[in-house]
């Protein structure tokens, strides 16, 4: 057991002597094609853009003291799926180091958020409604009552945080410990199946039931992702608007997202690891389609806004609302 585990600790091996040892080192990837290199760029380059996706909306929310444009249902699913699909990398055992590197950023990231929703939405909604006393009464109902289900929601969603996280760190460690488990006794699927090497990079410890429960993990964090979006879009056409909304961090995320698809289809050289990696191919491309609807709605819900003002002349409030949508 002792130099099983000494072993693990040195730099993994590849199959191919081409492999690039500094990511071989590093990363514990064997990288030796041009494709392979495309889908490790690639997976580097989902790391960056989800590195910044969040923080516009995050110094957009601090900046403005609301949250009130974002879906609180949006905010829970999100952290839902990112706390699942962390859970289904580690379970599975054969997804990429960056893989894995990527989502636990995603669970951190999407704590910060949704307890900024909590903060804001959570403390300001009286005192948000105190201040439109003045407003008349037909105009009150709607925007009180939305505030009180805001601020209902927020509060509700303070719970939601902590289970979600806790759910998600109890996750990783049992399969953490279940992995290592595997590993120090050799009882590993790829080991028995294929003759590797716990030295090699491709070695999986895990057993099967866990692969098969960290795929199917993974189908409920696409199930996650895409309900979240939808749970916004819909919120989006209530409002008909996207005031509040980050554009910017759609735009990241898409892009974040199409790059980490990518990095998998380069990644899977065979039709069975094509379809392991299935649960994350539609999770991340079935974002994209959505994120992209949600960009849509900013544009049909800008001209809509915009061109009565251009009809009535109104130039002041004209220049107003390019301010606010800039």
């Amino acid at each position: 057991t002792s130099s099983l585990r000494a072993s693990r600790m040195l730099a993994c091996a590849c199959a191919s002597p081409d492999a690039l040892p500094w990511i071989r080192d590093v990363f514990r990837e064997c990288v030796s094609t041009s494709t392979e290199l495309t889908g490790f760029y690639l997976a580097l380059l989902t790391i960056a853009c989800w590195i910044a996706a969040q923080w516009p909306q995050l110094l957009h929310n601090f900046r403005v003291k609301r949250a009130r444009g974002l879906s609180p249902w949006f905010l829970i699913q999100w952290l839902a799926g990112d706390a699942f699909n962390l859970i289904g990398c580690i379970a599975t055992g054969d997804q990429a180091p960056t893989q894995t590197y990527t989502a636990v950023y995603f669970v951190c990231s999407d704590v910060a958020l949704l307890a900024q929703y909590v903060y804001y939405e959570g403390t300001s909604g009286d005192d948000a409604s105190n201040a439109s006393d003045d407003e008349s009464e037909s105009d009150e109902s709607g925007p009180r009552r939305r505030r009180r289900q805001s601020s209902g929601s927020g509060r509700g969603a303070l719970g939601i945080i902590g289970g979600f996280a806790a759910t998600a760190a109890a996750g990783a460690v049992l399969a953490a410990t279940s992995r290592g488990a595997a590993t120090s006794t050799g009882h590993g699927t790829f080991a028995e199946s294929d003759g590797a090497s716990p030295n090699d990079c491709a070695y999986n410890g895990n057993p099967q039931w866990m692969q098969n429960f960290g795929r199917g993990v993974g189908y409920l964090a696409m199930v996650f992702y895409l309900g979240g979006r939808l749970a916004q879009i819909a919120k989006n056409k209530r409002r008909r608007s996207v005031e509040g909304l980050s554009l910017s961090m759609f735009a990241l995320a898409i892009s974040a997202n199409v790059s980490y698809g990518f990095s998998i289809l380069c990644s899977s050289h065979t039709k069975a690891s094509l379809i392991r990696s299935l649960p994350w191919l539609g999770g991340s491309f079935g974002t994209v389609a959505l994120d992209c609807a949600i960009l849509a709605q900013s544009v049909a819900f800008r001209t809509r806004r915009t061109v009565p003002l251009l009809v009535s002349g109104g130039s002041s409030d004209e220049d107003d609302l390019r301010d606010e949508l800039l």
